[in-house]
C-alpha cells in the first residue's frame, strides 16, 4: 500500500520504535551511505570560488536584495566567506536531511528524482540571456519536497506552514522554481517543506504555495540587470535599519546580518567607521548607529 506524505514523521517514528520489529533494506542503506559519503567529500571543497556571469543557483532566487547579487558576481573578495563552523553546520544540515529521506524509504515511502537537475533558460530584452540551475532534493510521495533542518525555534516558526511574512530566507523561491521548471519522472501532485528540528528530532511535512512560473523568473531577471549594473551605488538596499530597544541605536535587521557582505555594503554607517558588532548573549548583534555605547563586549 502506497504512503501518503501526510503520515510522514509518524512512519518514521514507528520504523525507529525499538519495540517494533523492522528488517531494514541493506541496498538501501548502502545507497544512503554512499551519499552520505558524498556530503563529507563535498564539505571539503572550496565554496567562494568566483561566479560565473550568466548563471544563477536555484537558491539565488529566495534572495531579494539585488546589492547581495551585484557583490556576489563584481566584487566576490569584498565578502566575509565561510568560516569552519559554518561549513560544518552545513554538513551535518546535509546529512541530517540525507537521514530522513532513507527513513522515509525505510518507512514505505516513495522517494524519487533525488538531485535530478533542474534548469530553465531566461530570456532577457536588455541583454544576454542568463540561466537558473539547480538540485532538488526529491519527489516524495509525488510532492515536491525540499528538506530543511533548522533549530528548535525555525521549527517552531515553519511547522505550522511557510508564508511569504515569515519566509525570511527565500525558501518558497526555490521549491516553486523546481515545481514549475522540474521534468520530473512522474507529474509532482503537490509541494512543500519537510522540517527537522535538529535540537530535538521532530519532523513535519507542510505543504506550501509558492511564486509562480512569471514571478520567478522577473526574479531572475531582475538579478541578472542588477549584477550587470556598472556599480552598486544606484541599487537600492532591499532591507533598512531597525532600533534595538530605546536607546536609539539601530541595528542590522535578520537577513543583512546573514549576508557575507555586510561589512562592505554598509561602510558608511556608525560616522563612516563601518558596522560594529557586540557579542550578547544569545548570539552577535550588528549595529549601524550606536548612539548609547552597549554595555557587553565589543568584537573587533
Amino acid at each position: 500500500m502506497t504512503k501518503s506524505i501526510t503520515s510522514l514523521s509518524e512512519d518514521i517514528y514507528a520504523v525507529l520504535d525499538s519495540t517494533q520489529d523492522h528488517e531494514p533494506s541493506s541496498d538501501l542503506a548502502a545507497e544512503y551511505a554512499m551519499r552520505i559519503g558524498g556530503e563529507f567529500a563535498k564539505a571539503t571543497l572550496k565554496r567562494d570560488k568566483p561566479r560565473e556571469k550568466g548563471k544563477l543557483w536555484a537558491s539565488d532566487l529566495g534572495k531579494p536584495c539585488m546589492r547581495q547579487h551585484w557583490y556576489k558576481f563584481n566584487m566576490p573578495d569584498s565578502g566575509s566567506g565561510l568560516d569552519g563552523h559554518t561549513k560544518f553546520k552545513f554538513l551535518y544540515g546535509n546529512i541530517l536531511e540525507e537521514a530522513v529521506l532513507y527513513m522515509a524509504e525505510e518507512a514505505g515511502h516513495e522517494v524519487l528524482d533525488a538531485q535530478e537537475r533542474v534548469t530553465c533558460d531566461v530570456e532577457r530584452t536588455n541583454g544576454p540571456d542568463w540561466v537558473v540551475s539547480g538540485r532538488i532534493d526529491c519527489l516524495l510521495d509525488r510532492h515536491t519536497v525540499d528538506v530543511k533542518s533548522t533549530s528548535s525555534y525555525g521549527y517552531q516558526r515553519y511547522k505550522d506552514g511557510i508564508t511569504a511574512d515569515n519566509d525570511s530566507f527565500g525558501y518558497r523561491w526555490q521549491l516553486g522554481f523546481y515545481d514549475e521548471f522540474g521534468n520530473f519522472s512522474h507529474a509532482s501532485e503537490g509541494k512543500g517543506f519537510v522540517w527537522i528540528d535538529k535540537q530535538n528530532g521532530h519532523i513535519k511535512y507542510t505543504p506550501c504555495s509558492t511564486p509562480d512560473r512569471e514571478e520567478i523568473l522577473e526574479r531572475a531577471r531582475n538579478i541578472a540587470d542588477a549584477v550587470e549594473s556598472e556599480a552598486v551605488d544606484g541599487i537600492t538596499r532591499a532591507y533598512s535599519s531597525e532600533p534595538y530597544g530605546k536607546s536609539g541605536n539601530l541595528i542590522l535587521p535578520t537577513a543583512c546580518s546573514y549576508c557575507d557582505f555586510k561589512k562592505e555594503c554598509w561602510k558608511d554607517s556608525n560616522g563612516g567607521n563601518g558596522v560594529r558588532t557586540f557579542a550578547y548573549g544569545h548570539k552577535p548583534i550588528h549595529f549601524v548607529e550606536v548612539k548609547r555605547e552597549p554595555k557587553v563586549a565589543e568584537i573587533t
